[in-house]
């Protein structure tokens, strides 16, 4: 029967592939000579001299073949890492306390600085602010009075403008002190040229 050229190469394929490994042990076994097993120890041991000195290169492959397997070299312990000594935590930096402001005593609320001073803070306005107005426009006297204006009292209030803010004595300074406070209040800063 003839089979199409398709199928004999498939086959052919097949059968190299199959017969090639038998081939090729067959002929490294052919190429090797076999020796007769050796029947008692000492031909054993003189088979194993022999092998050892005719193939040098390759008794370290057969000794490793037949040898059992090795164990590994043993390994040296680690050693400890050394240890840190102890050091002081540095101490830290402390800064040096800022100044504290002279502490100066509260104004007695009769006198002139009192006065301004409570104004102040009746309208949320600096009492510092209020009291070096009144010391540059009348060296805080309540009677102080300029012929120019006229201008008069603590804070050097024109009759008139003194009057439309609300102001009933000129010369009393809790009610120049409450004028001149309400004005700095709602920023009316400019009518006096000292603040």
């Amino acid at each position: 029967m003839r089979l199409p050229s398709r199928t004999r190469g498939v086959v052919l394929g097949l059968a190299t592939l199959i017969l090639s490994p038998i081939l090729a042990i067959t002929l490294v076994s052919a190429s090797q000579p076999l020796a007769p097993r050796p029947t008692t120890p000492v031909a054993a041991a003189e088979r194993v001299a022999r092998v050892q000195v005719r193939a040098a290169p390759y008794a370290v492959a057969y000794l490793l073949e037949t040898a059992p397997p090795a164990t590994p070299p043993p390994t040296a312990a680690p050693t400890p890492a050394p240890t840190a000594v102890p050091t002081a935590a540095p101490k830290p930096r402390v800064a040096p306390a800022a100044p504290r402001p002279p502490v100066v005593p509260a104004a007695s609320p009769n006198s002139i600085v009192g006065i301004i001073e409570a104004a102040a803070a009746r309208w949320g306005v600096s009492g510092s602010w209020m009291v070096k107005i009144a010391t540059c426009e009348s060296g805080l006297r309540p009677t102080a009075y300029n012929p120019s204006g006229p201008y008069i009292g603590l804070f050097q209030f024109l009759p008139s403008t003194f009057s439309h803010n609300g102001g009933t004595n000129i010369y009393d300074p809790a009610d120049q002190a409450n004028i001149a406070a309400k004005m700095l209040a709602h920023g009316q800063a400019h009518q006096w040229s000292c603040a």
